[in-house]
């Protein structure tokens, strides 16, 4: 004679539920304004939206003055 076997239930707390109400929306907010600092873009010359324009410009005329030359 066969036995079934009992299904199986599972009590799965999601980890937000664990925390404190109050605690763990500050944590999170805090952990959120870390990663917003370390995500900053750092300001270098050579990325900056102004120099790519200049560069780009300038291989332009550079362009322009060699065609002359064939």
């Amino acid at each position: 004679m066969a036995l079934f076997k009992k299904d199986r239930q599972f009590t799965i707390k999601p980890k937000h539920q664990t925390e404190a109400d109050g605690r763990g929306d500050e944590n999170i907010q805090s952990k959120w304004n870390d990663l917003k600092q370390t995500r900053k873009r750092k300001s270098n010359i050579l990325t900056s939206p102004w120099y790519m324009i200049l560069f780009l410009i300038a291989i332009l005329v550079l362009w322009y003055y060699l065609s002359g030359y064939e």
